[in-house]
């Protein structure tokens, strides 16, 4: 078996003193490491060559990364320390933190932070990011796993997994923090249909609001249809802006990547402006986040309802609303990326989604639409037969052949 070389040795290249740290076998197995002195002095550089022999093994090893050895080293450093720091989960969150507040709005850095304490509480939080890898998330002891046996569904767990992903890809590519990326598998969730209320649904909402014996404030019930002939997420009304006729929501302040502009009817404005006020109320409050309290009352009014009606078997929430606007309009209009711009989808595929439903189970829960999805039926079967026909025209008429005839 080989001997295996090491070779330290400093080199001058323009002028500056570098230690070339070199190990391995030679050819292939051959591993180089230049680490700069910040000198055109050799005396100088040999004497802080002699600092860099103490760490060079452990260098070699992998004991120190990159980052440590540039604290490690004081003329690599702006304090000109050589105590040695570990970049650990509790020391890097709050700079990336910072960053997501800065450059997202606040509830998506809010989820940012509850996915990092949720791995902070598994693995610790003096946990070095140098050994984080992918075990420490799908392994069978993995975060995964943990978050399934406190009772989190996969779809919430994905949700983590996704806000995770973000903060190792900026550990990696912005702050250079890591030298290799942490990738890991999410979880396979299978086909996931959107849970929306049907008509029959929605009436039986109206009317329990109507019902003065169950004490639920009309108000609900504007709020509730507003969501419906709109397609708003839950906290729109409260971030857009009322512009003419128009509803003008900012995507720096909500989830689409695009300005959205909803046409509102005078009845629709007139609900906003309530809404607005309602929120209004939490300002003068002192609320630190008033349109969340604002949507989450509403959501809470609606959760009360649902529950008391027995609506039961899906998940049901100010969100469904939007769903059922999507498969309305999907259907009322027969554009579906006109509805993508509609309701602020980045990718049509997203909308599609609305068309994964058997049309007898819309028609079933749509009646409203039946007449609609029955036409466009029809439409396809004339077309289907009108092809069938222009082929049995045509089938005997001679073909055009290429310069080589039979």
């Amino acid at each position: 078996m080989a001997k295996r070389k090491k070779r330290n040795n400093l080199t001058c290249k323009k002028g500056w003193w570098y230690y070339r740290l070199c190990w391995g076998t030679g050819g292939v197995d051959h591993k180089e490491k230049t680490i700069p002195l910040k000198t055109k002095d050799k005396s100088v550089a040999n004497r802080l060559g002699k600092k860099v022999d103490a760490i060079a093994d452990d260098v070699r090893n992998g004991i120190y990364q990159d980052h440590q050895i540039k604290d490690l080293l004081p003329w690599l450093n702006s304090k000109g320390t050589s105590e040695i720091k570990e970049h650990t989960l509790e020391s890097v969150t709050p700079q990336y933190l910072d960053y997501k507040n800065a450059t997202k709005r606040k509830s998506t850095a809010n989820r940012d932070r509850i996915a990092i304490n949720q791995l902070c509480d598994f693995i610790g939080y003096s946990k070095p990011i140098a050994e984080i890898d992918y075990l420490h998330i799908e392994g069978k002891s993995g975060l995964i796993n943990h978050l399934r046996s406190k009772g989190y569904a996969d779809s919430g767990i994905n949700i983590t997994l996704r806000h995770l992903r973000t903060f190792f890809n900026w550990l990696y590519n912005k702050a250079k923090l890591i030298d290799e990326p942490i990738k890991f598998d999410m979880i396979d969730e299978g086909e996931q249909l959107y849970c929306y209320f049907n008509e029959y649904e929605i009436n039986s909402i109206y009317n329990y609001i109507d019902d003065d014996s169950n004490g639920v404030d009309s108000f609900y019930k504007r709020c509730l249809y507003f969501y419906e002939h709109t397609g708003v997420r839950a906290i729109e009304p409260f971030i857009g802006e009322l512009i003419g006729d128009w509803l003008i929501i900012d995507a720096s302040k909500s989830k689409g990547k695009n300005v959205r502009k909803i046409q509102l009817s005078e009845e629709l404005k007139a609900i906003l402006m309530e809404m607005q006020s309602f929120r209004d109320e939490y300002v003068a409050g002192g609320s630190p986040e008033p349109n969340v309290r604002a949507y989450t009352r509403i959501s809470r009014t609606l959760l009360k309802i649902t529950r008391a009606l027995e609506l039961t078997g899906k998940k049901l929430t100010i969100k469904s609303f939007r769903h059922t606007y999507g498969i309305r309009r999907v259907y009322l209009t027969g554009n579906i990326f006109q509805v993508a711009m509609e309701m602020g989808h980045k990718n049509v595929t997203t909308t599609q989604h609305y068309l994964r439903f058997p049309m007898d189970m819309i028609k079933s829960d749509f009646p409203s639409l039946a007449v609609i999805i029955d036409n466009m039926a029809n439409i396809e079967i004339n077309m289907q037969d009108g092809n069938k026909k222009m082929g049995t025209q045509y089938s005997n008429v001679n073909k055009l052949y290429g310069s080589h005839r039979e």
